[in-house]
């Protein structure tokens, strides 16, 4: 049986859609709907995955807990989530959630400036960006007329609707960036410093695994590789991540390697020693007790409750 990929990649806004049954997208290139609109039975735990659009998540009403590499962030009321083409994701929300979920692939964002890319106009859409923004009641109020605008042009069957679109989404986009900028600038020079030191934590993190899965590293992760990797002490590394977090980096590398784990257990037929060693441990029994430790539960019994559920 020919090997799968343990980290699957969504390409279209129509597989994305399938992921999470959340029914039809109101368009290929760009889709907006209200989260509340979504079928009943829309998937409210998604194991890793990346994909290949853009995605913009007005959450006005929520309980969501995203797992991304390294990084464990809970939202509520008044959010803003963003994701971009290859970003590693993870989440478990509440179906009770309300807002607004903006998609939009490479083609459609074309046009807004010839002189630098999306991701380079937009910080949030890179892997130096936050990942949520959270929102005054009166930030907010900025936003939904027009997002609730695009809902609405979505829906309609006028000639020139597409590009009007392209419009609203250029205006959302810029009404973002004034507000993820003024919050960014408010941030003392020493939380924005830690903040560029976690990012680049979060990247070396995710490309170790990636090497690990590739046969270039065969050493299990650990703050001193990836302090290593930094040019930083590991000691360093570890305070600067600990107070901008509250968490240690050994629990955010902890938390990284159970959700590797549960992509490969999910989405390939790997033997355990396999997905052992291609993650760094020297046995199977070791990786079996620090899944069940960190999980209440074995490999094996996670794999057979979970693996008919998923489909990607």
């Amino acid at each position: 049986m020919a090997e799968r990929t343990h980290i699957p990649q969504v390409h279209t806004i129509r597989d994305f859609f399938r992921l999470l049954r959340f029914g039809e997208p109101t368009g290929e290139e760009i889709s907006v709907t209200r989260v509340e609109d979504q079928p009943k039975n829309k998937r409210t735990e998604v194991p890793l995955f990346r994909s290949n659009i853009y995605r913009i998540i007005f959450l006005v009403d929520s309980e969501v807990e995203w797992n991304l590499p390294n990084q464990r962030i809970s939202a509520t009321s008044q959010c803003i989530y963003f994701a971009y083409p290859g970003k590693l994701e993870s989440w478990k929300a509440n179906p009770n959630n309300k807002g607004y979920v903006v998609c939009f692939n490479e083609e459609f964002s074309k046009g807004y400036d010839k002189s630098q890319s999306i991701d380079q106009a937009f910080p949030f859409f890179n892997f130096e960006g936050r990942s949520l923004l959270y929102l005054t009641r009166e930030e907010a109020e900025q936003l939904q007329p027009i997002v609730q605008r695009m809902l609405k042009e979505g829906e309609s069957f006028a000639p020139d609707r597409k590009l009007m679109l392209k419009y609203l989404l250029f205006q959302y986009l810029i009404m973002i960036h004034r507000i993820y900028k003024q919050s960014e600038e408010e941030l003392p020079p020493v939380i924005r410093n830690s903040t560029s030191i976690y990012n680049n934590f979060k990247r070396e993190l995710d490309l170790y695994f990636a090497d690990l899965a590739e046969g270039r590293e065969t050493r299990q992760v650990s703050v001193g590789t990836i302090a290593d990797r930094l040019a930083l002490t590991p000691a360093y590394l570890g305070t600067v991540i600990k107070d901008l977090t509250g968490k240690t980096a050994v629990g955010h590398i902890t938390e990284k390697t159970i959700l590797e784990a549960k992509s490969y257990l999910l989405h390939t037929d790997l033997q355990m020693s396999e997905i052992s060693h291609r993650l760094g441990f020297n046995n199977s029994s070791y990786f079996a007790r620090f899944f069940r430790k960190n999980t209440g539960e074995t490999p094996k019994s996670y794999q057979a409750l979970q693996k008919a559920e998923v489909v990607i």
